[in-house]
C-alpha cells in the first residue's frame, strides 16, 4: 500500500525510506557520537549530559519547526519510497520527530556512557561501527536481503 510521508502511521513504514535516507540519518548519528566523544572529554555528569542531549535535539528539529512554518495546503507530500533526504525531511508525520529525537538521544546517552568508561580512539571506533551497523541496518535488508 502506498502512503505520503504525512500519512505515515506505523513504525514500520520508516522501512520503507530509500537507502540515501538511511546514509543521511547513519551520517547524522556517526558525527554525532563524534562530537559526543568531543562535549564528554569536556564535561562530565548528569547536567552536561541532557544540557547536550537537549542541544542535539534542538539543532535536529529547529529547521524542522522553520521549514515547516513555511508549509501550505499546496505542499506536495512524496510516497514514502520517493522522497528526497534535502527536500523532504520535513514533511513526516510529528510522531516520527519523536521517535528520531528517541533514537539520536539512545546513541547520546550510550556513546557518553562508553566514554565515561573509556574515551579512547577504541572505544570511539567501537561505538562508531556499532551505530554504523545498527542505525544502516533497514538499508543492509534491502541492499543484501530480499532480491
Amino acid at each position: 500500500m502506498s502512503k505520503r510521508l504525512n500519512e505515515m502511521d506505523d513504525l514500520r513504514d520508516m522501512g520503507r525510506f530509500p537507502v540515501p535516507i538511511y546514509v543521511g540519518a547513519t551520517g547524522n548519528v556517526l558525527m554525532t557520537i563524534v562530537l559526543t566523544y568531543l562535549v564528554r572529554g569536556r564535561s562530565s555528569g548528569p547536567r552536561a549530559l541532557a544540557a547536550w542531549g537537549g542541544a542535539v535535539i534542538l539543532a535536529n528539529l529547529l529547521p524542522v519547526f522553520v521549514l515547516r512554518s513555511r508549509m501550505d495546503e499546496e505542499t506536495r507530500y512524496p510516497e514514502i519510497e520517493e522522497m528526497d533526504f534535502f527536500s523532504d525531511q520535513h514533511k513526516f508525520s510529528r510522531w516520527v520527530y519523536g521517535v528520531a529525537s528517541a533514537n539520536m538521544l539512545f546513541w547520546i546517552s550510550l556513546a557518553w556512557l562508553a566514554f565515561s568508561r573509556r574515551r579512547d580512539g577504541r572505544t570511539l571506533a567501537v561505538t562508531l561501527l556499532l551505530a554504523f551497523v545498527c542505525t544502516f541496518f533497514p538499508a543492509w535488508v534491502r541492499l543484501f536481503g530480499r532480491p
